[in-house]
């Protein structure tokens, strides 16, 4: 190389080392991560630990709570050292509809629930409805106890009766042992006792076991003691003692009914004819009546097929054999039910056997509340604000709203009422909860018990199975499903065509 060449390479090589030395010491430094100061940050550092249950919840948007029953969130936060694990304890486990918890009395004078805000108009016509309801009083004295048995279906711990200008609560006078016309209203057996069957038209029970299914709707607990003039019976005396009666001759829709309040749908049990017995037999049973054939269009066994089912859902994830086939028999009649049903929300006066509008008010709060008293029932809760559904619920409260001065016929009103009491149940669960414990406290004035009828248990079974022997072992209850009389040419065409 050249000696002039390596000087001014060398020269180059020279200048350009030192012109980014003064670029590095004159020129504007770039980007910097920012480092935050430790004097800005709290004095305590919150620990956040995730359980296990959180990590495996799937990351989805859950839907904001709308009802007005959503609470404020608690803005304490728990203990985390206090609570244990769910493999520590096993949990308690929860008890079947109707078995109350026995609860003991409060010193204190109860406080009536606060009253949410309301944000459906709907809820309002129904309390109003509810409300107005239990201005019907009926007297102990005149009324039967068929009559008043309806009122404790409906409303519960808070129906109330007059007894010589004293009002009084139904369910503790009825615990007395009170009598009409000479007869108790329950008597005893030698399995435990029951309520007095049928001896004239809406006196006592109509069916089997019927007011059975009335307490357990009210959630009257299995130990409730009942008066019989002649020693004490429980709800759980007369659970054991329809256990033994059942049988295939009498109607059982009103057993299925208290039983699926009050036992597991896989109860098993022998009757007193040594026949095997269980919840799912009597669902079978009950799945061989025609509704159309039935007392109340059906509804009363739908009911029936309704409430079992739920209790076997509750414990079983998927239905199966009978109890996916009475499951689809409630759905056939609920469709049945929405298609015939009126443009002012009314369902058939004629159930499920065709589409007909009742103008007469007996009649349309009878059937629709009949109706709906099933459907609120058997249908899913996802269902329930279904503008059809909310039709039939402001047919009921409007009609039992605007008629409130005039008589009504109680059977049928009272299960039009029952509809809405459940139907605020399943939409407001905690302020119904809230009323009935508010219910169960209330004052009430004490009743006074009749005179007990010492004896008359004994003779009347003595002459229930004497007439049953005369009429070679006719049962007492009328199966609902048999006629005495002979059918008529329309009854033999609707036999004929029945799935039309």
């Amino acid at each position: 190389m050249m000696p002039h060449l390596w000087i001014k390479c060398s020269t180059l090589i020279v200048f350009t080392t030192v012109l980014h030395a003064a670029c590095d010491v004159q020129a504007a430094p770039g980007p910097r991560l920012l480092v935050p100061e430790i004097s800005d940050q709290p004095t305590k550092i919150r620990q956040v630990t995730t359980t296990k249950t959180e990590v495996e919840k799937p990351l989805v948007a859950r839907k904001p709570v709308l009802s007005i029953e959503a609470q404020k969130p608690d803005l304490v936060a728990d203990d985390a050292t206090s609570k244990k694990s769910k493999t520590d304890t096993v949990p308690e486990p929860k008890p079947f509809p109707g078995i109350a918890k026995k609860t003991t009395p409060s010193m204190e004078k109860p406080k009536a629930p606060e009253v949410p805000k309301i944000v459906d108009p709907l809820d309002k016509l129904v309390d109003e409805a509810i409300e107005v309801s239990h201005r019907r009083m009926l007297h102990t004295n005149v009324h039967t106890p068929w009559q008043i048995a309806h009122g404790i279906l409906a409303l519960r711990w808070e129906y109330a009766l007059y007894q010589d200008k004293k009002r009084i609560r139904a369910i503790d006078w009825v615990s007395t042992g009170p009598s009409f016309r000479g007869r108790p209203w329950f008597i005893t057996t030698d399995k435990g006792g029951k309520g007095h069957p049928f001896t004239e038209p809406y006196a006592f029970e109509g069916h089997p076991n019927q007011f059975l299914a009335f307490y357990g709707m009210a959630g009257i607990p299995l130990d409730h003691k009942f008066n019989t003039g002649e020693k004490t019976i429980t709800i759980a005396d007369m659970i054991r003692n329809a256990k033994a009666e059942v049988n295939t001759e009498e109607e059982i829709t009103w057993t299925l009914w208290a039983f699926s309040r009050y036992l597991s749908w896989n109860t098993e049990w022998t009757s007193n004819r040594s026949e095997e017995w269980s919840i799912e037999k009597l669902v079978q049973v009950q799945m061989q009546s025609e509704p159309t054939k039935s007392a109340c269009g059906g509804t009363h066994g739908l009911f029936a097929l309704a409430s079992a089912v739920n209790s076997y859902a509750k414990d079983q994830k998927q239905l199966r054999g009978t109890w996916l086939e009475a499951s689809m028999r409630v759905r056939q009649y609920i469709e049945s039910a929405r298609s015939m049903q009126n443009r002012d929300g009314s369902f058939s006066s004629k159930y499920f056997e065709g589409p007909e509008y009742a103008s007469d008010v007996n009649k349309r709060v009878s059937t629709t509340g009949h109706t709906l008293e099933f459907i609120m029932e058997a249908l899913p809760q996802k269902r329930l604000n279904e503008p059809w559904v909310r039709s039939a619920v402001a047919r009921i409260a409007n009609d039992l709203i605007q008629y409130k001065t005039q008589p009504l016929e109680p059977g049928g009103m009272y299960h039009a009422i029952d509809s809405l009491v459940i139907y605020r149940e399943r939409t407001r669960p905690t302020y119904a909860e809230e009323l009935e414990e508010f219910a169960k406290q209330k004052d009430f004035d004490q009743p006074e018990p009749s005179e007990p009828i010492v004896g008359y248990s004994k003779r009347f079974l003595e002459q229930q199975q004497n007439t049953a022997q005369n009429n070679q072992g006719q049962p007492q209850y009328r199966n609902s499903n048999q006629s005495s009389q002979p059918p008529t040419r329309q009854a033999r065409r609707r036999r004929f065509s029945r799935f039309r």
